[in-house]
């Protein structure tokens, strides 16, 4: 058990996940990394954990907003968490945040249109954004890691 861990726990900074979150998350650093600071980055759907991961805890220049739809406690300065909606997120101004991000989130808020209406609030409170979705053709399921379980029949899944 302990060898699976190491490769599908993204809690854990040995596991492959974790290692392959980095390498995606090496791309979204190079986009940000020569913005002027400080940089307001709002995490549609994050975790602090994540972020600690990725080396951004107490980082300086940089002011990270956690949105999820409970808030979560934070444990350093450049944070901050905040209960809402993805779909409709009037708390924000137009373009408040330098960056919008969101890791695998919008595949959850429900159906099509409420997809649609989070990509809107999106770009409405971010001046840039990065949002990230699992490829459909991958053959793990992220969620689960079950070899192409997403293209199971619905009554088997």
């Amino acid at each position: 058990m302990r060898y699976i861990g190491r490769i599908y726990d993204n809690r854990r900074s040995d596991s492959l996940a974790t290692w392959m979150r980095r390498r995606r998350f090496a791309l979204f650093r190079s986009l940000i990394e020569n913005l002027p600071t400080p940089v307001r980055i709002l995490d549609v759907g994050g975790v602090q954990a994540f972020w600690e991961l990725m080396d951004f805890a107490d980082r300086p220049g940089f002011e990270i907003t956690l949105l999820n739809l409970d808030s979560e406690p934070v444990f350093h300065a450049n944070f901050c968490s905040l209960a809402g909606d993805a779909r409709d997120m009037a708390c924000f101004s137009d373009r408040e945040f330098d960056v919008v991000f969101s890791n695998s989130v919008i595949e959850h808020v429900g159906n099509f249109e409420d997809q649609r209406r989070m990509a809107a609030e999106v770009r409405r409170v971010g001046r840039r954004y990065f949002v990230q979705t699992p490829n459909r053709a991958f053959p793990l399921e992220p969620h689960f890691l079950f070899p192409w379980f997403q293209f199971l029949p619905r009554p088997l899944t």
